[in-house]
């Protein structure tokens, strides 16, 4: 970042080694300390190391937060100092490096700080961010008072590239795409090409991971010669044959399961409900279908590759029986694979036709029902915790299902086939009705301006015969505040299941 001559210097920018996203410095007298900029409180503390030595870095757009930045442009320095209620005002120093989506990098081409502040604000609203709006507006006007010459454009270095922001290099490699959002009535063709995959690429992809040194792990029961409740098994390069057999099971399961389309607020709700389980366990009646294809309308996880570095967001999971259980599969989209090449039309179409939608992360876990299941790692805990919560969420009554059907080209494909028209299953959450108060006589008047998420918990509910059978309710945070008010996920609803904060809540 840049220097102030009344501040400690900052010689260098500095990302988060936690989440991978550039910090922004803030000085106040001889003390400077970082935060996640643009953003309500994350459930971690900025962990400030220079971008030159994280390995994980997350580049976004400097000016609105998108994902996928593709330019980055350099102005004069420029530090903006924020009153507080302290004697000291603080000294936001912002650097002079900034990237930029292509929406902003137009902007800036333009010299419209006004359109780069109304289109940031917007993105920070629409993902329940808050930030003031005219500290937002004094910035980007001080960038453009600060550079009378409209910068140029330079390319951004790819993610995974050792090169970082503003140190533009030989390499012309585009930055992957940003990947929006799977749409309900495209999914029923999303499971036909994975199914497609499966019986296709998928076992020649995994042969091939295993050529280079991976091991899988597979379901017992698919070993030649092994029981049908044999535990999952390890393979590697030396017995490959059972990926054989788990590619036609994952294709089986897939071609006949029920898809689910959680949207983003149940995502967040059911995100927030995983950290609140005390083990990894399912019960069958906890399944809101034998076969599933669960897509989340925003990744429920986010773990890092620990070969790459790189963050691989969960957005689906899939899960079939197995003797005595399930086996359950997650998913990326498809493009991680391919970051930083360059895809154009023609090879991006034969793409999609090879591999389709969804790639998986990994090929599974096995678990058996009414079993505590220990996972190998942390990150595979917390996406089958994401995946048990958004389970038990959507058999309760407070969400809310509806059947959307495909759209008009999946459905002709399916009726030429002979095959029964597809149904998506909608997952939404039922929202209780905040009516606003209204001033009547005397009365004064109080009207909320955001909705906001009230802590919940895990009960065993009592059911079945004489109420003598348990499974597993959440009594969800119930949202407070106008139904069409901005959804806010503040520090409190972060930490959910941290025992250090209960006390705070």
């Amino acid at each position: 970042m840049g220097t102030n001559d009344d501040a400690p210097p900052i010689m260098e920018e500095y990302g988060c080694a936690t989440c991978g996203l550039s910090l922004t410095a803030i000085t106040s007298r001889d003390e400077v300390f970082f935060l996640h900029p643009g953003r309500n409180a994350e459930d971690h503390d900025p962990d400030p190391v220079p971008l030159a030595q994280l390995a994980n870095w997350q580049p976004v757009c400097d000016f609105c937060s998108a994902p996928h930045p593709v330019a980055t442009f350099t102005f004069e320095n420029v530090d903006l100092a924020v009153s507080t209620d302290s004697a000291d005002a603080q000294l936001h120093n912002f650097g002079n490096k900034w990237n930029a989506c292509e929406a902003c990098a137009r902007l800036v081409e333009q010299r419209n700080p006004e359109g780069l502040t109304q289109r940031a604000h917007k993105r920070f609203l629409r993902k329940g961010h808050t930030i003031n709006l005219q500290v937002l507006r004094s910035m980007h006007q001080a960038l453009f008072t600060a550079t009378p010459t409209t910068p140029v454009r330079q390319p951004i270095a790819s993610v995974g590239s050792t090169t970082h922001r503003g140190n533009a290099s030989g390499d012309d490699t585009a930055p992957a795409p940003e990947v929006r959002s799977l749409r309900p009535q495209m999914l029923p063709k999303v499971r036909d090409r994975l199914v497609r995959f499966w019986r296709s690429a998928g076992p020649a992809f995994l042969l091939d991971a295993l050529a280079r040194g991976h091991t899988y792990k597979v379901p017992g029961h698919v070993i030649p010669g092994a029981a049908l409740d044999a535990p999952a098994a390890i393979v590697d390069h030396r017995n490959p044959e059972p990926l054989r057999q788990y590619a036609v099971l994952m294709a089986n399961h897939a071609e006949d399961a029920r898809i689910f389309w959680i949207d983003p607020d149940f995502t967040a709700l059911a995100a927030h409900a995983a950290r609140d389980l005390p083990d990894v366990r399912i019960e069958q009646v906890e399944l809101p279908a034998p076969n599933g294809l669960l897509i989340w309308h925003t990744p429920i996880y986010q773990p890092t590759d620990p070969a790459s570095g790189v963050v691989i967001p969960v957005i689906a999971a899939q899960w079939g029986p197995v003797p005595g259980g399930i086996w359950a599969t997650f998913y990326t989209h498809a493009e991680w694979i391919m970051r930083g090449e360059r895809l154009t039309e023609t090879r991006m179409q034969n793409f999609r036709e090879k591999v389709g939608w969804l790639i998986p992360i990994s090929t599974g876990e096995g678990l058996r029902f009414g079993q505590p299941y220990a996972p190998a790692s942390e990150e595979t805990r917390l996406m089958l915790c994401s995946l048990i919560a958004t389970w038990i969420l959507t058999t309760q009554p407070d969400a809310e299902v509806t059947d959307e059907p495909a759209d008009k080209a999946t459905r002709r494909a399916y009726q030429r086939a002979n095959r029964p028209a597809p149904l998506v299953r909608l997952v939404r959450l039922r929202r209780k009705q905040q009516p606003r108060r209204g001033t009547t006589d005397d009365t004064p008047t109080r009207v909320y301006t955001r909705r906001w998420w009230v802590k919940g918990f895990y009960r065993e509910q009592p059911y079945g015969p004489g109420r003598a059978l348990r499974r597993r309710t959440y009594v969800r945070p119930h949202i407070k505040g106008p139904d069409d008010a901005p959804l806010i996920l503040n520090q409190q609803v972060h930490v959910l299941g941290n025992p250090r904060n209960q006390n705070e809540q």
